[in-house]
């Protein structure tokens, strides 16, 4: 049966019109406008495409915590409709694929292109997509919980820096664990995150970072200016624009500004790699401020519980090395044993839902 394209798509759809019943029907309901009114958007992607910002900026914004767990992935399922309005399918085709159950939820945004499925997987591929699937999984009920223990419990000059190391923990266990699910079923999704803190400046972090969304951005909510100095506002639009994305704010608005005048900055400053660096480095350390709308009470941490903090530092650095130099170790390792790999993949996965705390909206574990 898994042979089959077709059924597990299906299977894929069925488990997302089960978890999130509301969610499936709003794509239901796109889908069927899209197919009645592609002919008048289908020339006009720019306009779609801010309507469409500005609907995940009001649902971000205004409605209750209630009604936004109930209508979880809506947001990529909104950011991918730009893409299908130029496609010519059923209204069962777009429904598939927008609610394809690994990707609905966190993303990746994927193109009606990206959904060419491998014919045939051999053990080293199922290797490989057992311990992407568990690296995320360990991503989310260790890692995460420690960064955002510090993040939540810290007014210091250094939130900023935690709220990095939070946001990027849980985003990148989501994606990960996206990622292995789809490639088990066959289907390889779009890498979310290209190690974005080995940056030498803002330009190619945000490229790194969530990389479907700024192409999103890039493809669409772009400006066509030829000279050289105005063409710096792509950037302060595309980071404006994922900005935006949580909700709108003064904060946010300001976020979209200070990236303008930062990549401006760094563009000048781009052949003194030192002093580059050093500026990427005082953007980690500030800009968290700027996004939260928050000042910090202390320069250092009076309330952390150091063994947090010694906790915090080792999972940066895994983090960090998992960017680095990890996957590399993990091809040799499938390579050479990956039966070993598989087995010792599903006794972590069995132990952490037997043994840890896993949240309500954990579905990816629960599957």
């Amino acid at each position: 049966m898994t042979n089959s394209k077709d059924i597990v798509i299906f299977c894929g759809v069925l488990m997302s019109c089960v978890l999130y019943p509301v969610t499936f029907i709003l794509i239901v309901l796109l889908a069927f406008l899209m197919i009645q009114f592609n002919r008048f958007v289908k020339n006009r992607e720019f306009i779609l495409a801010l309507a469409i910002l500005f609907l995940i900026s009001f649902k971000n914004t205004l409605l209750s915590t209630d009604i936004k767990e109930n209508i979880l992935g809506l947001s990529f399922v909104l950011f991918q409709v730009c893409y299908y309005i130029k496609e010519d399918m059923s209204l069962y085709t777009i429904v598939s694929r927008l609610s394809f159950f690994p990707q609905m939820y966190c993303g990746p945004v994927v193109k009606p292109s990206g959904f060419a499925r491998k014919k045939k997987m051999n053990i080293k591929s199922l290797a490989l997509y057992h311990i992407i699937f568990s690296i995320g999984l360990f991503y989310k009920t260790y890692i995460t919980y420690i960064t955002h223990y510090n993040y939540s419990n810290d007014d210091s000059f250094l939130n900023s820096i935690y709220w990095w190391a939070y946001m990027y923990s849980d985003f990148l266990s989501w994606s990960l664990m996206g990622i292995g699910i789809a490639g088990l079923s066959g289907f390889k999704m779009p890498v979310s995150f290209k190690s974005p803190f080995f940056s030498k400046n803002i330009s190619q972090f945000y490229r790194r970072w969530n990389t479907t969304i700024y192409q999103w951005c890039m493809d669409f909510i772009k400006i066509k200016i030829y000279n050289k100095f105005w063409a710096y506002t792509n950037i302060g639009i595309a980071t404006g624009s994922l900005a935006l994305w949580h909700g709108v704010g003064f904060n946010f608005i300001f976020f979209g500004v200070f990236n303008f005048i930062y990549f401006f900055l760094q563009n000048r400053m781009k052949k003194h790699n030192k002093l580059l660096w050093a500026s990427q480095i005082f953007y980690y350390s500030f800009i968290g401020f700027i996004f939260n709308g928050f000042l910090p009470n202390h320069f250092i941490p009076v309330s952390l519980n150091w063994l947090y903090i010694l906790l915090w530092v080792l999972s940066v650095f895994i983090m960090l090395f998992f960017d680095y130099k990890s996957f590399s170790l993990v091809r040799r390792t499938i390579n050479h044993h990956p039966l070993v790999v598989i087995i010792l993949c599903l006794a972590f996965v069995a132990f952490t839902l037997f043994f840890r705390k896993v949240d309500g909206q954990f579905y990816y574990a629960q599957f």
